[in-house]
C-alpha cells in the first residue's frame, strides 16, 4: 500500500490574485512538491492552482486540521504597511493562521516576508506572536532582519536572504518570450505619500508622452487585472495585464528592459536578467536596488524630478545585461535558497 503523501498548506495574500504575491506562492508550493508534499495554496486562483498542478481551495475550512506543515509566506505580512496605506495588514490572518497551526501541533515556517516597520502597537503585539510560534523565520532583506531583532526575536530563529521571486526561472518551468520591448508599469493614486511631490503631474504628464510617442516599442504592464495606468495615453500600445502565472511570466520575460514603480516586477525581472529601473513607491523598492548594487536605477517618487524620469528611461532604452549584474544575481540566488531550503 502507497503511503500517503504528507501535505502543507501555504499561507499569504494569495486572496487578491496579484502577481507578486502568487508568484511567490508558486515558488513555495514547487519547493513543497519538491520535497515529498501535497500542497494547498488557499485562495490562490484556479487556473495557477491548475497550472501547479495542486487542487483549488476557496476557504482554509479544514485545512489545517489535514495538514502536516504550515507556511507563511510572501508579500510584506509581517508588517502593518502590505498595502498602499499603512494600517492595511495580513498580520491578523497570519496570526491567526500560526495559532490554528500550533494548537493542533503542526510544525510552522516563515519565509520570504517583509517584516516591519510597524505604526500600530496592535501590529508590533502580532509580529512578535507569530515570531514566538514560527520554527524559524526568512526574511528578505536587511531591514526585516534588524526590525525582528529589535522586536525581541532571537537571531537563532532567523535567517536573512532575498526574495524567493529570485528564483523564478529555476522552479518554474515555462517558455521565453521575445518581444525586446520595454515594459512599463506606474501605478501610483493609491499611495498617497507621493501625492505631495510638486514634481508629480508634470512626471505623470512626460511619461504620458513618452509612451504615446513609442507606442509600437512599449509594452504597458499591470501585476493585477484592471487596465494599465498610461493606456489612455497609448492606446496602440501592447499591454501585459496579470490574470495567470502561465501566461504573464513568458510575456514578461520577453522584455529588454523595464520601468516600474513596484518590487516585485522589478525583481521578477532581474531573476530572468532583465535590466530594471524605478520610481519607486515603497522603501521596499529601494532596498532592493542596494541588495543588486544598482542604487542609481531607482528613485523615490515622494521627492523624484522629470530629470530624474528622463534619466531613468534614457538607461532603461540602452541598458544591457552585465557581468555586474550577472554576479548580483548569482549571489542574490544563493541567499534567496538559504531561506527556502529550511521549509522542509
Amino acid at each position: 500500500m502507497t503511503p500517503e503523501k504528507k501535505r502543507a498548506l501555504v499561507v499569504g495574500p494569495y486572496r487578491t490574485h496579484n502577481f507578486g504575491d502568487d508568484l511567490v506562492g508558486a515558488i513555495l508550493t514547487r519547493h513543497l512538491q519538491t520535497q515529498g508534499y501535497e500542497v494547498v495554496v488557499p485562495k490562490l486562483g484556479e487556473e495557477n492552482c491548475e497550472w501547479l498542478g495542486i487542487k483549488h481551495e476557496p476557504s482554509y475550512q479544514g485545512m489545517f486540521e489535514s495538514s502536516d506543515v504550515v507556511v507563511l509566506g510572501g508579500g510584506g505580512i509581517m508588517s502593518d504597511t502590505s498595502g498602499a496605506k499603512p494600517g492595511a495588514s495580513y498580520l491578523e490572518i497570519i496570526t491567526r493562521a500560526g495559532m490554528s497551526g500550533a494548537l493542533r501541533g503542526k510544525t510552522l515556517y516563515a519565509t520570504s516576508i517583509g517584516a516591519g516597520p510597524w505604526h500600530l502597537d496592535k501590529s508590533k503585539m502580532l509580529a512578535f506572536g507569530v515570531s514566538l510560534l514560527a520554527e524559524k523565520i526568512g526574511v528578505r532583506e536587511a531591514e526585516s532582519y534588524e526590525h525582528l531583532l529589535k522586536l525581541g526575536v532571537g537571531r537563532g530563529k532567523l535567517k536573512l536572504g532575498a526574495d524567493l521571486a529570485l528564483l523564478t526561472p529555476q522552479l518554474l518551468d515555462f517558455p521565453q518570450g521575445n518581444s525586446r520591448k520595454l515594459g512599463i508599469q506606474f501605478d501610483v493614486t493609491n499611495f498617497p505619500s507621493v501625492q505631495n511631490n510638486p514634481n508629480l503631474a508634470e512626471i505623470i504628464h512626460t511619461l504620458e508622452a513618452y509612451v504615446a510617442s513609442n507606442q509600437n516599442g512599449v509594452m504597458l504592464l499591470k501585476n493585477g487585472k484592471a487596465r494599465p495606468g498610461l493606456s489612455g495615453s497609448a492606446p496602440d500600445a501592447e499591454r501585459l495585464v496579470y490574470s495567470t502565472l502561465e501566461d504573464y511570466l513568458p510575456k514578461l520575460g520577453g522584455l529588454r528592459s523595464i520601468f516600474t514603480s513596484h518590487l516585485h516586477l522589478a525583481i521578477t525581472s532581474f531573476s530572468q536578467r532583465i535590466p530594471t529601473f524605478s520610481l519607486y513607491v515603497r522603501e521596499k523598492t529601494r532596498r532592493f536596488y542596494e541588495q543588486i548594487n544598482r542604487p542609481e536605477r531607482a528613485v523615490d517618487l515622494e521627492t523624484a524630478t522629470v530629470d530624474d524620469l528622463r534619466r531613468l528611461i534614457d538607461l532603461a532604452q540602452e541598458a544591457e545585461w552585465s557581468e555586474q549584474d550577472e554576479l548580483a544575481l548569482q549571489s542574490l540566488k544563493a541567499k534567496s535558497r538559504e531561506i527556502l531550503e529550511f521549509v522542509r
